[in-house]
């Protein structure tokens, strides 16, 4: 086997890997977002952070405004962190698929 041959079927494989890598993310955030809902969901509730409280020896205690606040922001992060791994996802596909392809058919074109 020649040099470029390797090299073209190492590039190949490397593709290869990150495209599978690319559509597992996207397929795990399918399941997540449409059969597995509550996956992604921390159990966890983190305290309330009242805003401004002029006595700091008494405890904290939310309004329900401020938790609806919190729970909004929760949400927000949330979907930030879905958005983000969907469009790392998509750009390993988009990257990875012609890189892939070329090399590809490089490499049978040398058989």
């Amino acid at each position: 086997m020649s040099l470029k041959k390797a090299y073209l079927y190492l590039v190949s494989i490397i593709s290869l890997v990150i495209m599978v890598i690319g559509g597992i993310m996207l397929l795990d955030m399918a399941l997540k977002t449409w059969v597995f809902t509550k996956a992604d969901r921390d159990f966890y509730t983190a305290p309330c952070y009242a805003e401004k409280r002029v006595d700091a020896s008494v405890p904290a205690q939310c309004t329900e405004e401020e938790e609806a606040k919190q729970k909004q922001r929760e949400e927000d992060i949330r979907a930030a962190q879905k958005q983000r791994s969907a469009s790392q996802a998509i750009a390993m596909l988009l990257v990875a698929s012609p890189i892939w392809y070329f090399h590809w058919r490089l490499a049978r074109k040398e058989v």
